[in-house]
């Protein structure tokens, strides 16, 4: 292998790292975007439920006459919610692809450098030119954007236990609001 081979190496593996974090975040941000008025429904939802379970129909002379009402009311909100958790459980899967998909390409870059660091050497690594800021300097941007998803506040799994049975929407319903915090940007 040649003197130029390892810091070309090095060079081509940022060079295709960065467009990908690029539209990784693209897509973060839109996914987010996404979440806003799904988590605003699931909260509307649940307001709707612990409406209709505070609520005594019999106590309402028009609504006397379906005495069943109450509990389609609630089966149909809580298909309701367990729609919105399905896409919200989609966003989160891909929220956590893109978290996945940018800590590979930065590891495949640093497995690059440290691959061939000792003949790289330390002098081309700090050395800035006109064109292009220091290959340290890029490796600690990366180092820095892969820190940000990986330290996101996106639960571990793919589907939250909070998301899980939609039971949870009639139990717990300021959940929906809580599950905002794990949405944020």
């Amino acid at each position: 292998m040649t003197q130029d081979q390892p810091w070309l190496a090095l060079q081509e593996a940022l060079r295709k790292c960065f467009p990908v974090v690029e539209e990784q975040q693209g897509l973060w941000q839109s996914t987010l975007g996404d979440c806003q008025p799904l988590l605003a429904s699931l909260s509307n939802l649940a307001e709707q439920l612990q409406a209709a379970q505070n609520l005594r129909f019999e106590d309402v002379p028009p609504l006397r006459a379906f005495p069943d009402l109450k509990e389609r009311l609630r089966r149909k909100q809580l298909a309701a919610g367990d729609t919105v958790l399905d896409k919200l459980g989609e966003k989160l899967a891909t929220l956590l692809k893109v978290r996945d998909t940018i800590s590979r390409r930065v590891e495949q870059v640093f497995e690059i450098y440290e691959q061939h660091a000792d003949s790289i050497g330390i002098d081309a690594v700090l050395q800035a030119s006109v064109l292009s800021p220091s290959v340290a300097d890029m490796l600690e941007w990366l180092q820095d954007i892969e820190r940000h998803y990986r330290h996101s506040k996106l639960p571990k799994e793919k589907v939250p236990p909070v998301l899980g049975p939609v039971g949870r929407l009639g139990k717990y319903p300021s959940f929906a609001r809580g599950l905002e915090s794990n949405f944020r940007r």
